[in-house]
């Protein structure tokens, strides 16, 4: 075996992570490299030999200093997946072909990153790893990692959201947010995470100062998100792209920018510079900053992560909404199974549905190159061309659309004292009640059928409600050719069916209790 003295470390040296402000001794049970990533070690300590351990460390160390902390955990979890498959306390020919025999397509690229880790080892010069050994990893031809099967195979519960999906989320977000089940710092994460499609990670090194707002060449007012980069190999937010938003999710951004500043400030027990203040967190980790003592302690950890939420929380967010919300999918009747990167999926797809190339794709994703921009270009969402009264009252069932609460006539609504309240179809004929005491601006009453204050009555014509809608999207397609158009109606009309079906199975009930039924 290969030993390079010149290599040699002491058991505590102390080695500074690539990430700025972390640092760990190499004889730690735990290294912490960043906000997000740990690597724990007692694993290898208790599986390896000590002189195998000792290489594996220094050569983990190693990327530790130069690489990624998500990169170096990954190269942790491998080489653990390794030696606890195999059962080998010892880095052999045998014990490789082995490990390579357990592994199927899918999990193959796990031996890439291996064989890249061991190569690296062996050239730093430390104990462990054989001649041999690279001979026989260099005789390999080993499949990558399988980019954008989710995608290609169009997951309903992993791959690219269907805008029926998506809007969903969306609007369990802002119901959430208005039944106060969520604070505002949820909302304006979640809707981040949705409307930008980046990594957690960049979400969560957001600070105040990113929150812009210009002009664009008309004159007329633009809003942007200044996005850190990430998985570039620099250093902590050196450098940016820019992503454009619209007003309404700039102005939930500035409101959590104002209660950011104003949480650490009152963390912190002092009030800050405004030149600070511009450096605050836009999601701040309020917990570590109330251990902050005096504002040059406060610039200092300004120029590192670690006043900033762990990427964690934002996933953690998004899941919650969905559990406390219920949010469906109506491909699988299901809550809604989500996580980042289907938000990632699915900008890439409608981006691609848009007639944008891979250039606009890669760079609307924050990718460098166009190589994992190419499965967007050659898998496109498919939409309903033509959906008729029935597969309308079939979809309704699974997608869950309505969130208002039937009531059997006017009186039994929460305004039903209030002629104000009371919504009409095109018609003219009363269709249901509104909840909600404050201004409402949105062009009623279709987009009613999905807000939770919408409260139908029983007797309401919500069938020749559901009819028009039917022929409207049938015009929409025929006018446009284009299934993107048409398709915009599709949860607003199975919102209007779940209530046909409430409504009659609220008849039936009305029946046996010898009531009157209506309609």
């Amino acid at each position: 075996m290969k030993n390079n003295n010149s290599h040699v470390v002491t058991s505590r040296q102390k080695i500074n992570a690539k990430a700025r402000g972390y640092s760990f001794y190499i004889d730690d049970d735990v290294w912490v490299l960043d906000k997000n990533v740990s690597v724990y070690l007692s694993t290898f300590k208790s599986n390896l030999g000590s002189e195998l351990y000792t290489g594996f460390i220094k050569a983990l160390a190693f990327y530790a200093s130069n690489h990624s902390a998500s990169h170096t955990s990954n190269i942790a979890d491998r080489f653990r997946h390794m030696i606890q498959t195999t059962g080998s306390n010892a880095i052999t020919e045998v014990s490789l072909i082995n490990y390579r025999a357990s592994l199927d397509e899918k999990s193959e690229w796990y031996l890439g990153v291996i064989r890249g880790f061991l190569r690296k080892w062996y050239r730093l010069g430390y104990v462990g790893v054989s001649n041999d050994v690279i001979n026989l990893l260099k005789s390999w031809r080993i499949r990558g990692n399988r980019k954008g099967d989710a995608v290609k195979r169009r997951d309903p519960n992993a791959g690219p959201l269907t805008d029926i999906e998506l809007l969903a989320f969306n609007e369990g977000v802002i119901t959430a947010f208005e039944k106060d089940l969520i604070s505002v710092t949820e909302l304006a994460l979640c809707l981040t995470m949705s409307n930008t499609g980046r990594r957690p990670i960049q979400i969560s090194h957001l600070k105040v100062v990113d929150i812009a707002k210009g002009q664009n060449q008309k004159g007329e007012p633009s809003y942007l998100i200044n996005i850190p980069r990430a998985k570039q190999r620099g250093k902590f937010r050196e450098t940016f792209r820019a992503f454009a938003i619209s007003q309404e999710l700039w102005v939930i951004l500035s409101a959590q920018a104002k209660y950011a500043v104003a949480s650490v400030e009152e963390a912190l027990g002092f009030e800050l510079q405004d030149i600070d203040r511009q450096k605050v967190p836009l999601f701040p980790d309020i917990e570590f900053l109330s251990l902050v003592k005096s504002p040059s302690e406060f610039r200092a950890l300004m120029v590192t992560d670690k006043a900033h939420i762990a990427s964690a929380r934002i996933t953690r967010a998004i899941q919650e909404v969905v559990d406390a919300t219920q949010i469906k999918s109506e491909r699988t009747g299901k809550t809604l199974s989500i996580n980042s990167r289907r938000f990632r999926y699915t900008t890439g797809t409608r981006a691609s549905r848009e007639g944008f190339g891979k250039l606009v794709i890669a760079e609307l994703l924050d990718h460098s190159d166009t190589q994992n921009a190419e499965v967007y270009t050659k898998s496109l969402p498919e939409f309903v061309a033509k959906l008729d009264k029935a597969v309308g009252l079939q979809m309704a069932q699974y997608a869950q659309a309505f969130s208002g609460v039937l009531v059997d006539d006017e009186r039994d609504a929460t305004r039903g004292n209030d002629p104000s309240s009371r919504l009409r179809a095109d018609s003219g004929e009363p269709i249901g009640s509104c909840g909600e005491h404050g201004f409402c601006a949105v062009n009623v009453p279709i987009p009613c059928y999905t807000c939770i204050h919408f409260q139908p009555w029983l007797d309401g014509p919500h069938e020749d409600v559901y009819s028009s809608l039917i022929d409207e999207r049938s015009k929409l397609l025929e006018l446009t050719g284009d299934k993107r158009v048409s398709s915009a109606l599709d949860r607003t009309i199975a919102a209007v069916a779940q209530v046909i079906q409430g409504c009659q199975e609220r008849q039936a009930e009305l029946v046996e209790q010898g009531g009157i039924g209506c309609g």
